[in-house]
Parts: structure tokens; sequence; C-alpha cells
């Protein structure tokens, strides 16, 4: 015994202004991130040779193999906490464009990483040049569109949006 009638598709629905604002901030805070991370990765001798330098001054008896280490350490681990805090930013955009409200709360505890992240990179991924960095100008200006999107997607327009997706997903029994 089958039933001919297909199961209930549950209606598209397409996000507001404010949430759609949110996720193309969102995705340009993203985007500006990892252009910032490709940049400083192709340009890394500057912040190399500058955390080979501050090493060798905080413990001058360390050997130039132990000198290397530690900038390698602090330059690619820091390159890595960006990538892992921009890919899971990048990877919750959709399901927020969904209509899953616990995304804006995910996405809220990663602009806190992100944060901190920035101002990891800005001691180990710049150098001693003096002039304007530009690898840590994109680096703020992502994390400047991460928190604006965060204020969009907190909105009352977006916030009722969440809910009527909420209430729409929701059965009531009698």
């Amino acid at each position: 015994m089958s039933d001919t009638t297909p199961p209930p598709v549950p209606p598209t629905r397409t996000p507001t202004g404010p949430v759609r604002l949110a996720g193309r901030l969102w995705f340009g805070s993203v985007v500006v991130g990892l252009v910032a991370v490709v940049l400083r990765v192709l340009d890394r001798e500057g912040p190399l040779s500058y955390l080979r330098r501050t090493a060798g001054e905080l413990d001058a008896g360390l050997a130039d193999a132990d000198l290397e280490t530690v900038a390698l350490i602090a330059f690619w681990g820091t390159v890595g906490a960006l990538l892992v805090v921009l890919l899971a930013e990048a990877v919750l955009i959709r399901p927020f464009l969904a209509g899953r409200g616990w995304t804006r709360w995910m996405l809220a505890v990663l602009l806190v990483l992100n944060l901190g992240s920035v101002l990891l990179a800005s001691a180990f991924l710049t150098d001693d040049s003096g002039g304007l960095q530009f690898t840590f100008v994109l680096l703020v200006v992502q994390a400047v569109l991460a928190a604006a999107a965060l204020l969009v997607a907190l909105l009352p327009a977006s916030s009722r949006w969440f809910r009527e997706a909420r209430d729409a997903t929701t059965t009531h029994r009698p």
C-alpha cells in the first residue's frame, strides 16, 4: 500500500531586505578577509624576518633554526586561526539566509573570535616597516563588515523574519 499524495513541500521563503543585507555584509567580510590572508601569505618574508628579529631580541641565546621555527609557528598559526574563523563564518552564511535563527548567535561568537584573530594578526602578521600595512587595513575592514552584519542581523525586522520562519516550521497539534 502506498499513498499517491506527495509529501508536503515547505514553501521557499526569501529573506527580507535587512537579512539579505546582513548576508551580503558577511559574505563581503569573508571575501575581504580571505584576500588579506592570501596577500599576506604571498608577501610573508617581511613578517617572518620581523618575527625572527623579535624572537632573537627576547631570547638572545636561541639558535637560528629555533628562531626560524618560532617565526614559522607564529606566522602560520595566526594564518590558520584567521582561516578557521573565516571559513566557519562562510559555512554559516547559507543557513543564516535560509532562516535558521541560531546562526545569528553562532556568528556572534565567531565575531568575537574574529576580533581576537585580527588582534593576533596585528601582532604576528605585520612588520616594522612603519607605513600603513595593507593587510592589516583589510583585516580591520573585514572585522567592521562582520560587526555591521551582526548588527543588521539583530535588527527588529530581521528578528521578525527569523521568528516567522521558526513559527512556520513548528506544527501545532490540537
